[in-house]
């Protein structure tokens, strides 16, 4: 059954300590709602912060987890360009990037960074509402042109708004829920 929490937390900080995963998105952050404003122009804004965010950072995968909030990874690629160095972002920096700047436009009961599994490994990606009210998933790590392969399950969800999660994504991610709402989601 997915549960509504106040917040979850999370050790993905390198500091030993739990932070909030809500906290992550920031779509209010000066540098993300600038972004936003200009991907809006497109004829499909989803589409367009997509392709900016896997096109924009370079993807790969990192010993221990770190969660970037939205500037730490556009800083990062910053850094990557002008120093000439190859620094990189895995899919939860890329995924809470998105989340952000998708949540300029978007309101926060329809979409959500998704800590979960896709084809058995650990894995961050977005679940949007479509319009149809299916869920949509949206690779962050991919281009909106690149067909979705494998099987997406998702263990919690979370925005700056929200949090949710299974009881047994609690326990295999390691989250610590802080305030269980009344609300429950079956």
């Amino acid at each position: 059954m997915l549960r509504q929490y106040f917040d979850l937390k999370a050790d993905v900080r390198h500091d030993g300590e739990y932070h909030s995963i809500r906290e992550l998105v920031q779509p209010d952050d000066g540098e993300v709602r600038e972004i936003a404003r200009v991907l809006v122009q497109a004829d499909d804004f989803v589409a367009a912060a997509q392709d900016f965010v896997a096109s924009f950072t370079t993807y790969h995968t990192e010993i221990g987890d770190y969660w970037a909030t939205p500037v730490e990874t556009l800083q990062t690629q910053t850094l990557r360009r002008e120093e000439g160095i190859v620094v990189g972002c895995d899919c939860d920096d890329m995924a809470i990037l998105l989340c952000s700047i998708l949540r300029n436009y978007i309101p926060a009961e329809d979409v959500f960074c998704a800590v979960g599994k896709w084809n058995g490994d650990g894995h961050m990606f977005i679940v949007l509402s479509d319009p149809s009210g299916e869920d949509r998933v949206l690779e962050a790590t991919a281009s909106s042109k690149t067909p979705l392969r494998g099987n997406y399950k998702v263990a919690a969800i979370f925005n700056d708004k929200y949090a949710f999660a299974y009881p047994e994504g609690i326990r295999e991610f390691c989250l610590k829920p802080v305030e269980e709402k009344e609300v429950v989601y079956v």
